[in-house]
């Protein structure tokens, strides 16, 4: 049955928007929080849409889930300052984290090294 669109709920009204959007070849989408009003069916739905995109998306969103499936960069704006991390929003949480406390991946490197040669040696040895 057709519906008209004004009768739509809003995760309906937003997979119009997507659709309408995949279809019209834009290179670049701008969405603030596109996961809400939307089910979780919905969502994977964006998120595999998002995955499938050969442009450039830019999101703005507090679903932290949801930025872990599609982002691959975190851009802060704090206090006027953009920064940049690499990754996804857990990546994006862990450099916070390691900056804070002055500390860089290389810093953590050899202590990782070793943790990660005692697993391998403790699993050898099971």
């Amino acid at each position: 049955a057709k519906k008209k669109i004004k009768n739509l709920s809003g995760g309906e009204k937003a997979r119009v928007q997507m659709a309408k959007l995949m279809l019209a070849g834009a290179n670049f989408l701008l969405l603030d929080e596109p996961t809400n009003n939307l089910d979780i069916p919905a969502c994977e739905l964006l998120e595999g849409a998002l995955e499938d995109f050969p442009g450039t998306v830019f999101v703005i969103s507090h679903d932290r889930y949801f930025l872990d499936n599609i982002a691959t960069r975190v851009v802060e704006l704090e206090n006027g300052v953009c920064t940049d991390y690499a990754g996804n929003y857990t990546d994006y949480v862990a450099e916070k984290v390691r900056r804070a406390r002055g500390e860089t991946m290389e810093s953590n490197e050899p202590e990782e090294l070793e943790y990660a040669r005692r697993a391998r040696q403790l699993k050898s040895n099971s």
